[in-house]
């Protein structure tokens, strides 16, 4: 007795497409955002209140010209700006280096070592440290960007790093696939 179970939630089997260069890689094209997030709009946002600060020193230093100013209130500003800039540099350099390092790896997994797999390893740990970055410009620099934005992107660096995770575990797989044939 055969029965139709049409019912149910059943989704036809539908393949991913072939992988024919990293650019076909969905963690590439995630790593890619987030990397034209952070490289385009906060350095937008930091560059326009970074001239925004630069004007508002400009025009107290015209007005207290003549006034005595402690020297610990313009410490305290450099202090600061300095901090928001170590910030944003540090997080401009590791979310351009994600998708480098995913091409890297896609180039080298067809080597003769494991070198793919270290290099995957080091996209997740510069994954981790986009979130701490982001998390800390969105608290400690105060661009004038929604936190939304923020979070966002930090919920697709953590996918991101799940997915390079499991694209790790499938090229490992496969490498010790590659090495039994060789030895056998």
């Amino acid at each position: 007795m055969y029965r139709n179970y049409t019912n149910y939630n059943f989704q036809p089997y539908n393949p991913k497409k072939a992988v024919k260069s990293f650019q076909d890689l969905e963690v590439y094209q995630k790593a890619l955002e987030g990397s034209v997030f952070v490289g385009k709009t906060v350095m937008e946002a930091y560059t326009a209140l970074s001239v925004g600060v630069l004007t508002n020193r400009q025009s107290a230093r015209k007005k207290s010209a003549g006034k005595k100013i402690s020297p610990a209130a313009g410490t305290i500003d450099l202090c600061v700006a300095s901090v928001r800039a170590g910030i944003v540099k540090n997080a401009v350099i590791c979310a351009l280096s994600i998708p480098h390092e995913i091409a890297e790896a896609h180039s080298v997994r067809f080597g003769e070592s494991d070198e793919c797999l270290k290099i995957l390893d080091k996209v997740m740990l510069n994954c981790n440290k986009m979130i701490v970055y982001l998390e800390q410009i969105r608290d400690i620099c105060g661009l004038g960007l929604e936190p939304d934005q923020f979070n966002d992107q930090i919920n697709k660096y953590q996918y991101l790093r799940r997915k390079v995770l499991n694209l790790q575990r499938v090229w490992r797989k496969y490498i010790q696939i590659e090495k039994k044939e060789k030895a056998g």
